[in-house]
């Protein structure tokens, strides 16, 4: 079994055809079949199954793909590790961020990380974005995410982490939108235009569940995934927003947007860098942990 069939099988599975994978690794589809049908060969068993024009994992295959995920991402430490010993802190580091660590958390590591070791790459990746499975098949180094505060102990079963920032969450809008300061209740702000982020996100999430214990539905009049285009649109009055406080730190203290007391909120968050969990070492990505 070779690091290039299972990495050939995991892309499959990923893309759901072998065409598909074909045109991602930059292989002859019939490259890739030889790569599944050895691999299948080698391990007695039957692999995909035919569903409709694509191909799944059949049962004993599903069964597997942890173990294939694993292997793939042994395989990658070790190079990593390797190179590491080769050449010093050269090469790259791939994290992932959501758009609002991306523009008001990171850039300040990653200057510091630049200062310190000049030759080393930061690729970032932002959502949408499964950086669950890509930190599994080592396709990421370390993924910077927010979680809720009630919910970091899972994380930390789950992943190596390390705490970054404590977060808030928080309702907004243009200081002259609303006709009163006061606090609102869910059943009071309800009755604004409100505007969000995506369904899959975890303080939108936070903000659904909060709705739903009082009773009510949270039926945003716009989503977006990208938190400056809801800033924008409050900053044009549109609305109340919902957002982490340090997207929008600069304009409540310049007085373009004030914070929305609502009963139930702030949401607490907390911004960490989670990593698998190996006792193989990943110079680059302890070098960035350090800097935080």
């Amino acid at each position: 079994m070779t690091p290039k069939q299972v990495r050939s099988l995991l892309t499959v599975i990923q893309h759901g055809s072998i065409n598909q994978a074909s045109k991602v690794l930059h292989l002859a589809p019939s490259s890739i079949s030889a790569q599944l049908k050895e691999l299948a060969i080698e391990l007695g068993i039957d692999l995909f199954e035919t569903k409709g024009r694509n191909i799944q994992l059949t049962q004993a295959g599903q069964s597997l793909l942890p173990s294939f995920q694993a292997f793939c991402a042994q395989e990658l430490q070790i190079k990593q590790l390797a190179q590491t010993y080769k050449t010093g802190l050269k090469g790259s580091i791939r994290v992932f961020a959501p758009s609002s660590l991306c523009i008001y958390r990171l850039p300040a590591i990653i200057e510091k990380l630049q200062a310190s070791e000049p030759e080393l790459e930061v690729i970032l990746i932002h959502e949408p974005y499964d950086y669950e499975t890509a930190l599994r098949q080592a396709d990421i180094d370390a993924a910077f995410i927010m979680t809720e505060a009630s919910n970091l102990s899972k994380v930390q079963k789950d992943w190596s982490s390390n705490l970054h920032f404590e977060e808030e969450v928080i309702y907004v809008a243009h200081p002259e939108y609303l006709t009163t300061h006061k606090s609102f209740t869910l059943v009071e702000l309800n009755q604004y235009p409100l505007i969000t982020t995506e369904e899959a996100c975890s303080y939108r999430k936070s903000a659904d569940k909060h709705f739903n214990e009082t009773g009510l539905t949270l039926s945003p009049r716009q989503s977006f995934s990208n938190v400056e285009v809801i800033k924008r649109c409050l900053i044009g009055k549109m609305g109340v927003g919902l957002l982490p406080k340090c997207v929008v730190s600069e304009e409540i203290s310049l007085g373009r947007l004030i914070q929305v007391p609502v009963t139930g909120t702030p949401y607490l968050f907390q911004s960490h860098i989670i990593s698998l969990k190996t006792p193989l070492s990943n110079k680059r990505l302890e070098k960035l942990i350090s800097l935080i």
